[in-house]
């Protein structure tokens, strides 16, 4: 069996599926206002897209080697190691714009870094549509872009260019709706029942995701923010002894 379909396997079921599942749950968590859970969970999404991505295009998604070491190291959960190996796939010119690479950023200190409240917490009201956003945008490339059609032994000329072109086409970006992927989870769950808990956590105020075009939407949107016992004003308190009993 080529190796390729194996690392296809692992990307479609381990990585995307379960990317999709994380997304679910972060707006979920969003709408429960459960900050450090919606950060949490849209961290872990975003670095499963990123991976199975890497895996589609026969990439290892635990290993990488920075520019000008001597030894390999593992992604781990650094979202900004991830998406530089992304950048580093040939096929394709990963698009990803300024406010995307900003909310990313953001992610990865407050979602990845700050799972266990080590350090100021906070959220912004639109944080679950930049998290929309992004995911769209990097759930896109998110598969594997073949080089002939099934069961063929030949390759065609111009296959995968005509793929990458539908991936990037601009007018996609105007009807987000209407992007889907191929044996995708959350093209599944919004194809279920109104009723469903999962259809109602994936379209609740989502401008990206949905059957329709949706120009605006009204939510009811929190922020907050949370200050760790390890930054509050506790005076003559030994850190590294306390560092003992927990990790800060």
């Amino acid at each position: 069996m080529e190796i390729q379909v194996i690392l296809n396997t692992f990307a479609s079921d381990v990585f995307r599926k379960q990317a999709d599942y994380d997304y679910i749950a972060a707006r979920a968590n969003y709408r429960m206002r459960l900050r450090q859970q919606f950060l949490w969970s849209a961290h872990q999404a975003v670095e499963k897209y990123l991976k199975a991505t890497l895996l589609f295009n026969g990439r290892s998604a635990r290993f990488y080697k920075p520019t000008g070491a001597t030894k390999r190291r593992e992604f781990g959960h650094d979202l900004d190691a991830l998406v530089t190996g992304v950048k580093n796939i040939a096929l394709f010119k990963f698009e990803i714009e300024l406010e995307d690479e900003k909310f990313l950023s953001y992610l990865s200190s407050q979602g990845g870094a700050n799972r266990y409240l080590s350090t100021s917490a906070y959220n912004t009201s639109d944080a679950i549509h930049r998290l929309d956003r992004l995911v769209w945008h990097i759930r896109r490339y998110c598969q594997y872009i073949p080089d002939r059609g099934f069961g063929c032994r030949e390759a065609v000329p111009g296959m995968r260019e005509a793929v990458v072109r539908s991936i990037t086409d601009p007018s996609k970006k105007k009807t987000p709706h209407s992007f889907a992927l191929f044996a995708g989870e959350l093209e599944a769950v919004i194809k279920r029942k109104p009723e469903d808990p999962a259809r109602k956590a994936l379209l609740w105020a989502n401008l990206w995701y949905g059957k329709k075009k949706r120009l605006r939407v009204t939510y009811d949107g929190f922020s907050s923010s949370e200050i760790p016992p390890n930054e509050r004003e506790w005076p003559g308190v030994d850190w590294k002894f306390i560092e003992e009993f927990v990790k800060l």
